[in-house]
């Protein structure tokens, strides 16, 4: 008897460079692990900022220049991911795996055709 393969899930709607999107749209955000570790930092270094700037009392209006320098600072430091991959006229952070702020290579391995597969529409493809 032969092997049996499951069918691939290219043109499922949930399908992106070998990826699974399911779960993630399901619970957009829920699983901690599949966020960019990039912008997961960048938005942690925001909340900081804004907690020592009502701590210190900054005028609001100071707020948005204030932290503009903090922010520039910030993206020139050395991203810590490995799978950090640049792509040229990406939206920040300039990752080709970055989608809405999730990691592509951290979601699950799209096992093939399954009970969640939805077809691409015509909507969908353009």
């Amino acid at each position: 008897m032969g092997k049996i393969t499951r069918l691939p899930g290219t043109n499922c709607r949930h399908h992106m460079n070998g990826r699974c999107f399911y779960e993630e749209w399901l619970n957009p955000g829920y699983t901690q692990s599949w966020r960019c570790q990039v912008t997961a930092r960048w938005e942690a270094s925001f909340d900081e900022f804004l907690s020592r700037a009502e701590y210190f009392g900054v005028a609001e209006d100071a707020v948005p220049d204030l932290w503009g320098r903090q922010f520039q600072r910030l993206a020139r430091d050395r991203f810590h991911c490995g799978m950090y991959t640049y792509r040229q006229g990406a939206p920040s952070p300039g990752c080709a795996h970055h989608l809405d702020g999730v990691c592509v290579m951290g979601l699950p391995r799209c096992a093939g055709r399954c009970r969640h597969f939805g077809p691409i529409t015509d909507d969908e493809q353009s």
